[in-house]
């Protein structure tokens, strides 16, 4: 098998493909996967620039998940067979051709979405899913802020947003984006606009993706019982190279809360982070469940763009530039 492989810090140009041996036999709660497309997430970046702290020692294989045809289940998994098409998570190991995969991060394709499309789901709706519906509790008519909204969560939560009921606006910092976030369903803003409009406030609920000082910034905003989750620190990392300077300053710039003075504003904060939701067993037996959710609101990525496996370094190039919309993948056929 083929998979992308991270042996030290750096750029993008330090991903590069390798011939593996293929994963050993399933064991009974197990399956093995031929790899069709492998998701890119910013998360990836960080942990490329040598930046995340839950990454594993060097070298590994990065990934959190893909899409492909079944090629071996194990004796206790009962709802997939060989040939099934499936939409995979996993806890690194994710650009690779071949996968082996526990049980409980098997999911079945949307009977709408094509294999490309699928690849573009699993952690962003996990991820949108525990912000909006775990987290958030988000009823309809709520007031909703989705900071970089055109990115694979956005474009997931602001569909779900939609479904909901949600009164949403939608932040992204490109002019050129802006049809696009009002094409699923929301109001769109430029950032900029939106931290100048002080007198826009009373929200119930912000997704904040850049953390460093926006999270203060946008905690500000919220109304009696509102909730803000922060779900990364994208502000921490730039276009270009590695700049440790800046995720430090980002991350010295993250505010801390009394919760003393916060009792009588009555509003919260959450941080989440979907790798450590992947890694708790009773969370991901209770993902199965909430998967219907997918079919029945008719969630589906956004494609973005699609780089062979060989060319993986400029997927992360054009991910970490910002120019993307929705998913960016790699394919392995």
């Amino acid at each position: 098998m083929r998979q992308v492989w991270l042996r030290r810090s750096g750029g993008p140009e330090v991903l590069k493909v390798e011939e593996h041996s293929d994963p050993s036999a399933p064991g009974p709660d197990e399956a093995i996967v031929d790899i069709h497309y492998s998701g890119i997430n910013f998360a990836d970046v960080v942990m490329r620039q040598g930046l995340y702290r839950e990454a594993p020692p060097k070298p590994f294989v990065p990934g959190y998940e893909g899409s492909g045809i079944i090629a071996a289940v194990g004796s206790n998994i009962k709802n997939f067979k060989v040939g099934d098409p499936v939409v995979v998570g996993s806890l690194f190991g994710g650009y690779s051709s071949k996968l082996k995969v526990p049980g409980d991060l098997l999911f079945k394709k949307p009977s709408y979405l094509t294999l490309e499309e699928s690849a573009g789901l699993a952690v962003n709706w996990i991820t949108a899913h525990a912000a909006i519906v775990d987290m958030g509790r988000i009823r309809a008519g709520d007031r909703v802020v989705i900071d970089s909204a055109t990115g694979g969560v956005g474009t997931i939560a602001l569909q779900m947003l939609k479904c909901l009921g949600a009164e949403t606006i939608g932040l992204t910092s490109s002019p050129s984006k802006m049809d696009y976030i009002k094409s699923l369903g929301a109001t769109p803003m430029l950032q900029d606009d939106f931290n100048s409009k002080t007198d826009l406030k009373g929200f119930d609920f912000i997704l904040n993706s850049q953390g460093g000082k926006t999270i203060r910034q946008h905690y500000d905003r919220l109304g009696m019982t509102g909730r803000i989750v922060s779900i990364g620190m994208s502000a921490g990392i730039g276009p270009g190279g590695r700049d440790l300077f800046q995720f430090i300053g980002a991350a010295l710039q993250m505010p801390k809360f009394s919760i003393i003075k916060m009792f009588n504003l009555n509003t919260g904060v959450y941080a989440l982070n979907a790798l450590t939701l992947l890694d708790d067993a009773k969370y991901r037996a209770n993902l199965a469940k909430s998967w219907a959710e997918v079919e029945h609101y008719k969630l589906k990525p956004h494609i973005d763009s699609v780089f062979p496996a060989e060319k993986a370094s400029e997927a992360h190039a054009h991910l970490q530039s910002r120019k993307a919309k929705g998913k960016v993948l790699i394919s392995w056929k």
